[in-house]
C-alpha cells in the first residue's frame, strides 16, 4: 500500500475521526502524558497526530510538534490547537519515514494508534529514533498482533481487508522494535485489543 494511498484514506476520515475513535481511543491517551514523563520545557513530537485529539491531555509548558501526512487531519488538529489557546506549537505536513528534523530533536517521540497504519512501520521507528534524544523515550499506544497462536493467525489472515481500510492488525511488537534497533521497557495493556508500549532510545 502506497503512502498516497493512505494519505487519500486519512484525508477522507478526516471529517468524522473523532466520531469514530475518538472515545474508543480516549483511555489510551489518557494513559500517554504519564510514559511520556514530560518536564517543564521537554521538546515533543507527535507522528501521526491526526485531528490532535492528544492536546488537550498535554501539559502546557512543553514544546510541541505534531505532524500527519493527511492535510486533513492536519487542519482539524490546528482548529483544535487554536480552540484550546496552546501556545509553543507547531503542525506540519510530512512523511513519517522521512521526518526532517535533525538527529536529536526532541526529549519524547510520541505515536498514537499510528505505527499500524503506514506502509513501512519499520522506517517510521527508526526515524523516531533517530530524531530522539539519547536517553529519550519513545511512546506508543497502538493494536499489536496477538501473541496467542490462533489469534495471531486470524489476525494475519484479515489483516490485508483492513489494510484497506486504513490500518494492519498483524504488526508484530517485538519484531518490529528488534529491526528497528529499540528495546521496549513497558508494555502494559490498554484493553483486550490495545497496548501501551514505552522505549528508551539507546
Amino acid at each position: 500500500m502506497s503512502v498516497e494511498y493512505m494519505e487519500r484514506v486519512y484525508n477522507t476520515y478526516a471529517g468524522v475521526y473523532d466520531f469514530l475513535f475518538g472515545k474508543v481511543f480516549q483511555s489510551g491517551r489518557e494513559l500517554g502524558p504519564e510514559l511520556l514523563d514530560l518536564s517543564p520545557g521537554s521538546k515533543l513530537l507527535e507522528v501521526g497526530i491526526g485531528t490532535g485529539l492528544s492536546l488537550p491531555l498535554l501539559p502546557r509548558n512543553i514544546e510541541f510538534t505534531g505532524i500527519d501526512l493527511s492535510q486533513g487531519m492536519l487542519d482539524k488538529a490546528q482548529e483544535r490547537a487554536e480552540s484550546l489557546r496552546l501556545r509553543n506549537f507547531r503542525l506540519v505536513k510530512m512523511d513519517a519515514t522521512k521526518l526532517e528534523f535533525p538527529d536529536h530533536s526532541f526529549d519524547r517521540v510520541f505515536a498514537a494508534y499510528f505505527i499500524s497504519t503506514v506502509p513501512d512501520p519499520v522506517a517510521v521507528v527508526k526515524e523516531m529514533k533517530r530524531v530522539c534524544k539519547p536517553g529519550g523515550y519513545l511512546v506508543f499506544l497502538n493494536h499489536f498482533q496477538s501473541e496467542n497462536p490462533f489469534f495471531g493467525f486470524v489476525e494475519k489472515l484479515y489483516s490485508p481487508l483492513c489494510y484497506r481500510l486504513g490500518f494492519k492488525t498483524d504488526l508484530n511488537l517485538r519484531r518490529l522494535m528488534q529491526k528497528a534497533g529499540v528495546e521496549i521497557e513497558i508494555c502494559e495493556p490498554i484493553s483486550v485489543l490495545w497496548r501501551a508500549v514505552r522505549c528508551v532510545n539507546p
